[in-house]
C-alpha cells in the first residue's frame, strides 16, 4: 500500500517531539547550567578616580587656659609681716610674695652658724693634734662627727628662714593675694597664684569620629569671645576619652607675649590636619561586604570585582574623603550593590553615558 505525502509529514513531525521530550527529560538536571551559561554578563557604570591632597579642618569649642597657673602655698607657719608684690604684677622666679614673721628663726640660723663655725676649729685642730700625736683617731672622729652635725643644723635652719618668704615658682604674672599683712599662716595656706604669661593655652573637646584627623604639631586658629584671633599648634591630644562625654581633650598652644589673652575666655578653634593624600567618592559608591566593614567596590584586571575598606576622613558638597586604597581606582558608582567580589562582569564609564549624543 502506498503511503501518501501528508501522512510521511506527520508522521516525521510525532517523530520530532518525541524526540524532543526525550531530551529534554534527559538534561532536566541541568537546566539551572543551561540557563547560566546563556545569562548575559552584569553592566556596571565605574568611575576612573585618583588621591588628591586633602586637608581637614575640625572646628572646636573650648577655652583659654593658662600653660602653668599654681597657687603658692606657705611650708610653716607664722604671721604674715609684709606682701611686697601687689596683685596683677609680672613677677620673676623667685620674688617674694608673702614675707612671714621671723620672730627666733633668724635667732636660731645665727646659733647654728657659731655652732658650725666652733665645730670646724674643734675638727681642724683634732686633726692636728692627731698629727702630732697628742690626739687619737677616735678623738678625730668624735669632732668629725660633731662637725658633720653642726653642719647639718646650720643648713636646717637657713632652710627654715628661706622659708618665711614665700617666692614665685616661675616668671609670670602674681593674679590673686588670698592673705594680707597680719594674717596668721598655716602650712599649706595660700599666698597667692602665678599664672606664666606665654605660651597660653586654648582648651575643648573633640569628638571620637573627629579625633584621629588631628595630629600633634597640627596648625589651628582660634577667635576669643574678647575679639583677639590668635594662632598655634597642637600641643597635645588626649589618649584617652571622657566616660561622660565620649569626647578627647585637644590643647591649641599660642604665644602671649603681650599679655592679653586671659584665663578662662570661651573660644572657637580650628584645627588645619597635615595635608595628606586621599580620594574623594561619590557618597553612593560606598558599601558594604558580607562582614559589615565599610568600603568600595572596583574593577582589577580582566574586568574582576574587587571590594576594598576605606576609612571615612570626611564630606563636602560633591562627595566623601576616605583613604586606604593605592594608587588610580576604577571605582563602581553604579550596580555595586549587586555584585561580590571576584565575579566578572562588563563596564561601563559614566564619562560615556554623560555624552551628548551629538557629540
Amino acid at each position: 500500500m502506498q503511503v501518501s505525502q501528508s501522512v510521511k509529514f506527520a508522521a516525521l513531525i510525532v517523530v520530532l517531539v518525541v524526540f524532543y521530550f526525550l531530551v529534554r527529560g534527559l538534561f532536566a538536571g541541568d537546566d539551572n547550567v543551561i540557563e547560566t551559561a546563556n545569562d548575559d554578563i552584569f553592566t556596571v557604570v565605574t568611575q576612573t578616580v585618583t588621591p588628591k591632597e586633602w586637608q581637614a579642618e575640625i572646628v572646636i569649642r573650648g577655652r583659654t587656659a593658662a600653660l602653668r597657673k599654681v597657687i603658692v602655698r606657705s611650708e610653716i607657719a607664722g604671721a604674715v609681716a609684709e606682701t611686697p608684690t601687689v596683685e596683677g604684677a609680672l613677677v620673676e622666679k623667685g620674688a617674694v610674695l608673702c614675707q612671714i614673721e621671723v620672730n627666733a628663726r633668724q635667732a636660731e640660723l645665727a646659733e647654728a652658724r657659731a655652732s658650725l663655725r666652733k665645730a670646724r676649729l674643734d675638727y681642724d685642730a683634732a686633726v692636728k693634734l692627731n698629727k702630732d700625736g697628742f690626739r687619737s683617731e677616735t678623738a678625730v672622729a668624735a669632732a668629725e662627727a660633731a662637725f658633720d652635725l653642726a653642719a647639718a643644723n646650720e643648713e636646717r635652719a637657713g632652710i627654715t628662714f628661706g622659708k618665711t618668704k614665700v617666692t614665685a615658682p616661675f616668671d609670670g604674672v602674681f593674679d590673686n593675694r588670698n592673705v594680707e599683712i597680719g594674717d596668721f599662716m598655716k602650712v599649706g595656706d595660700a599666698c597667692g597664684t602665678v599664672i606664666q604669661r606665654s605660651p597660653f593655652l586654648v582648651v575643648g573637646a573633640v569628638a571620637e569620629k573627629d579625633v584621629a584627623k588631628i595630629e600633634q604639631g597640627d596648625r589651628g586658629v582660634a577667635r576669643l569671645a574678647t575679639g583677639e584671633t590668635v594662632t598655634g599648634t597642637v600641643r597635645l591630644v588626649g589618649a584617652a576619652a571622657d566616660p561622660a562625654t565620649r569626647t578627647f581633650t585637644v590643647e591649641l598652644e599660642v604665644p602671649n607675649e603681650d599679655g592679653k589673652l586671659l584665663d578662662g575666655v570661651t573660644a572657637d578653634f580650628t584645627v588645619f590636619a597635615q595635608k595628606r593624600a586621599a580620594y574623594l567618592i561619590p557618597r553612593s559608591s560606598l558599601t558594604l561586604n558580607d562582614g559589615g566593614s565599610i568600603g568600595i567596590r572596583s574593577i582589577e584586571a580582566q574586568n574582576k570585582v574587587l571590594f576594598t575598606p576605606v576609612r571615612l576622613l570626611g564630606e563636602e558638597a560633591e562627595g566623601v574623603w576616605v583613604d586606604g586604597l593605592n594608587g588610580s581606582i576604577n571605582l563602581i558608582v553604579r550596580g555595586q550593590d549587586f555584585v561580590s567580589a571576584g565575579q566578572v562582569v562588563d563596564a561601563v564609564d559614566v564619562q560615556s553615558l554623560n555624552k551628548s549624543p551629538d557629540s
